[in-house]
C-alpha cells in the first residue's frame, strides 16, 4: 500500500528474525519527489508486491527526515529503503532474503546492508547497473561482505537494531556512509550483499551544491574518523575534493566531450537486456 501523510505512528519492536527466506518480512520506503518516475521505475518493480508494506515520502527537505518518517510507518522487520529511481528485478527480494539468512547466522550483530559500497580494505565492492555511466558497476559474488560505507541507492536496516537516520545532515547525499558510522559506534555491522538491481538515474554535469552541503556536514560530525572513504568520494579534514570536482567534471564534459548517461524510459527491458547479455557470454 502507498502512504502519503506525514504523521508520526510507532511501529511494535519486533524480534531478532529467524524464518525461512520465502517469509521474509520487509518493508519498502522511498522518498519521492516525481511521481513518474516514481510509476516507471521503483513502484513497477515485480517484487514491490512482496514487500509486507511500501511507504511513498513525500514534502520531505532531507532524506533522514524522510526515512525516519517511513520507519514509524512501516512494520517490517527488515527495512528497505530506495531511491524512487530503482529498479528491483523480479528475483532481488529473494537474493534479499537469502544475505539476511546467511547473516543472522554468521553474525547477529549485522545492521545495515547495501548493494554497493566500500570495504573494510577500502575497495569498492557490489554489483548493478547504473545509466550514468552506462554500465554494470562491479561484479557478482556471492556472500555479504563487511562495509565500512554503503551507497545511498539501496539501503537495509534490521528493524530490531534501533537505528534512524540524522534529520540534521542536509539533503540526500551521504546518509548512506553516515548510519554506517553510526551502527559500528553502537558496535554493530555493515555489509555490502550480493542484490542485483538497476538505477535509472539521470546524468549530471556537476556535483550539486547540496552534496557538498552533506560533505561539510559529514566532515565535522565525524571529524575524528577522517578520512572517509564513501562510494562517490573521500571526505577529507582539507576539502580539497570541493575544488578538485569541478575541474575534474569539466575536463570530461568540455575537453574529452564525454556526456553522462540519461535515464531510459523503460527499466524492466534494460533489465532484459542485460540479462540477455550476460547469458551470451557464458
Amino acid at each position: 500500500m502507498f502512504c502519503h501523510d506525514r504523521s508520526s505512528t510507532h511501529r511494535p519492536t519486533t524480534p531478532p528474525l529467524h524464518r525461512p527466506i520465502a517469509l521474509l518480512n520487509w518493508s519498502l520506503i522511498t522518498a519521492s519527489n516525481d511521481a513518474a518516475v516514481l510509476k516507471t521505475c521503483l513502484a513497477s518493480s515485480p517484487c514491490v508486491g512482496h514487500a509486507h508494506d511500501f511507504q511513498v515520502m513525500r514534502g520531505f527537505g532531507c532524506a533522514g527526515a524522510a526515512y525516519n518518517a517511513g520507519i514509524r510507518q512501516s512494520s517490517g522487520e527488515v527495512l528497505v529503503f530506495a531511491h524512487q529511481d530503482v529498479y528491483l528485478p523480479p528475483e532481488w527480494d529473494s537474493q534479499l532474503g537469502a544475505a539476511v539468512a546467511h547473516l543472522f547466522q554468521s553474525d547477529p550483530n549485522w545492521a545495515v546492508l547495501g548493494v554497493f559500497g566500500i570495504t573494510r580494505d577500502s575497495r569498492p565492492q557490489g554489483h548493478l547497473y547504473c545509466t550514468v555511466g552506462q554500465q554494470v558497476l562491479g561484479e557478482s559474488f556471492s556472500q555479504p561482505v563487511p562495509c565500512i560505507s554503503l551507497d545511498e541507492v539501496v539501503l537495509v536496516l534490521r528493524s530490531s537494531a534501533g537505528l534512524v537516520f540524522d534529520e540534521q545532515l542536509p539533503g540526500f547525499h551521504f546518509y548512506g556512509t553516515d548510519i554506517c558510522l553510526e551502527a559500528q559506534q553502537r558496535g554493530l555491522n555493515s555489509y555490502i550483499i550480493p542484490a542485483f538491481c538497476v538505477h535509472n538515474a539521470q546524468g549530471q554535469k556537476f556535483l550539486p551544491w547540496a552534496f557538498w552541503q552533506g560533505y561539510l556536514y559529514m566532515r565535522r560530525k565525524w571529524r575524528r574518523q577522517l578520512p572517509i572513504k564513501t562510494p562517490c568520494t573521500v571526505i577529507r579534514k582539507w576539502a580539497f575534493p570541493m575544488a578538485q570536482h569541478p575541474l575534474q567534471s569539466a575536463y570530461v564534459h568540455y575537453v574529452k566531450r564525454e556526456q553522462p548517461g540519461r535515464r531510459v524510459s523503460d527499466p524492466a527491458s534494460l533489465y532484459t537486456r542485460l540479462q540477455a547479455d550476460l547469458l551470451a557470454q557464458r
